[in-house]
């Protein structure tokens, strides 16, 4: 049996998606059989995330936005998916869950605060993240049912109450 691969026009077609972003569906074959993989490609100014879904398997890779081989390298991600070495490709859903909760708690810090967002062991309340500011003190603990509530939580808790407790700056 042989390995999936990727042809030259699919890789043409995941180069133009990661320039530009967005999704793409990309077939790899074998002479037997032949597979789609969903290609989902979040940019910003430094990265590019990539989400990929290929049958039942859904795995998650960031390249950085400067690598000059990311299209080889998503290539072999998706070849290595395909071909079940998934030691090497899969990150498992609670992974992936981790990454994008940190990407919403991200967006509602201010300015100097980290977030550190972390698996639970409640199943009610499967995540939890820690805010800190730059030196080291705690502002924030909380836990949340998804990314959302979790970053809905940390917002609610940075805003100053009436005794200044919340913004730790």
């Amino acid at each position: 049996m042989s390995e999936f691969q990727i042809s030259l026009h699919q890789i043409m077609l995941l180069h133009s998606t990661l320039d530009k972003g967005g999704t793409a569906i990309c077939k790899l074959q074998r002479p037997e059989a032949s597979v789609d993989a969903q290609v989902e490609i979040e940019n910003d100014a430094t990265h590019h995330r990539i989400k990929v879904t290929l049958g039942p398997l859904c795995s998650s890779l960031t390249l950085p936005r400067a690598l000059s081989t990311k299209c080889q390298s998503l290539r072999d991600f998706l070849q290595d998916l395909a071909n079940g070495r998934a030691d090497s490709a899969a990150q498992s859903e609670e992974a992936l869950a981790l990454m994008e909760a940190q990407a919403s708690v991200e967006k509602v810090l201010q300015t100097g605060q980290i977030a550190y967002v972390i698996a639970t062991v409640s199943r009610q309340l499967p995540l939890g993240a820690v805010v800190t500011n730059e030196k080291g003190d705690v502002c924030v603990a909380v836990t949340g049912a998804d990314k959302v509530q979790l970053a809905a939580a940390v917002r609610a808790k940075l805003k100053p109450g009436p005794d200044g407790l919340g913004n730790c700056a």
